[in-house]
């Protein structure tokens, strides 16, 4: 008889290795449609997956991205890992070679190619979501203010939500972003005059190397959506907050006020990935492009939301290419009647 143990790391090898030598494989240029969808050929890739072997965690092969990003597009991910721990994050960044690495969280704000990813895609969406009771304590200035760890993977609009039953206040104005706390750390995401790096005392991240370290705020450099870090790669682990003490029927007013006005006016019923460009200086992406008669242009199923303009929705069954060229005649069209040139402030990610 087999214990359990022993049970474990057989099953998992098998599934690893099931119909082949090496699980590692790659697309090629080839491919042909069968019912409609395009399949690719695959040829082996030679790297040594038994550090695979040691994940606690769960691994998929060739998983759909559709079924992870708020768009609902995406070819497949060679691998798809949602780690258990810190300790199985530090094995992926130890181990992983020259396969590249993308850290999924949400999947908000993000355009996953039709051909998917070549690498490792890492899923922190099921783990690292805790959030600490808040520590109180007197500011410089005298100030009731508290500081509150919370994980990489907590839905911002779950967090400010927990923040605002301690009465604390500078994170209410960002409730109606979408996607988690890693996510809005990497962009410096804000919104009506509030951005993350407003609040941001420390972040831990497991870093390129797969060592464990913590930040500073004065390490990092936050710029218009945008945060620079030390050094490149790595994935944020979880991140410390510090807010002041305020008034609570305030904080809940701000924040029922920025709900109802999303609801409003974003297009919440259809798949979507968010804002899809950056506001330029002066001006904003979402009146440009409807100033330019583009709402409701679409190719197939891919169009400029009718709610708002600054929005891509999937109206059934939208392709990432489809996706990729409403945003060009967007940019393009805006640029020719205003001069002004859009930048994307969604992620396009993949093979293409």
């Amino acid at each position: 008889m087999l214990n359990d143990p022993l049970k474990t790391r057989l099953i998992r090898f098998a599934h690893l290795h099931h119909g082949q030598s090496i699980p590692m494989v790659t697309l090629t240029g080839s491919s042909r449609t069968i019912l409609g969808r395009t399949i690719y050929k695959r040829t082996l890739m030679s790297p040594s997956t038994n550090w695979l072997n040691r994940i606690k965690g769960e691994i998929r092969h060739d998983e759909p991205m559709a079924n992870h990003t708020s768009l609902r597009v995406g070819g497949p991910a060679d691998l798809f890992i949602i780690p258990k721990d810190v300790a199985d994050l530090q094995l992926i960044f130890k181990h992983h070679g020259d396969r590249p690495l993308f850290i999924l969280g949400e999947g908000t704000n993000l355009l996953m190619s039709d051909k998917g990813f070549r690498g490792i895609v890492i899923s922190i969406k099921n783990r690292f979501k805790s959030i600490e009771k808040p520590l109180f304590f007197k500011n410089a200035q005298g100030e009731e203010a508290a500081v509150v760890t919370a994980g990489a993977a907590t839905k911002m609009s779950y967090l400010v939500k927990n923040l605002a039953k301690y009465s604390l206040t500078g994170m209410e104005n960002l409730v109606g972003i979408p996607g988690s706390l890693g996510g809005a750390l990497i962009m410096n995401a804000g919104a009506d005059g509030t951005e993350i790096c407003d609040v941001i005392r420390s972040v831990t991240r497991v870093n390129a190397e797969g060592e464990l370290e913590t930040l500073s705020k004065s390490d990092l450099k936050f710029e218009y959506r945008k945060t620079t870090f030390p050094t490149k790669g790595g994935i944020i682990v979880s991140a410390e907050l510090e807010l002041k003490k305020g008034d609570h029927a305030t904080i809940q007013e701000t924040i029922d006020r920025h709900l109802v006005r999303r609801k409003n006016k974003q297009p919440l019923s259809l798949p979507n990935s968010g804002s899809v460009f950056k506001n330029p200086e002066g001006d904003t992406a979402g009146r440009l492009i409807e100033a330019a008669g583009l709402k409701g242009f679409s190719v197939g199923d891919a169009g400029v939301s009718i709610k708002h303009a600054n929005f891509i929705v999937n109206k059934g069954a939208a392709t990432a290419s489809e996706v990729l060229e409403v945003i060009e005649h967007v940019r393009t069209t805006v640029l020719e009647k205003t001069g002004i040139e859009m930048e994307t402030e969604v992620i396009i990610v993949g093979e293409r």
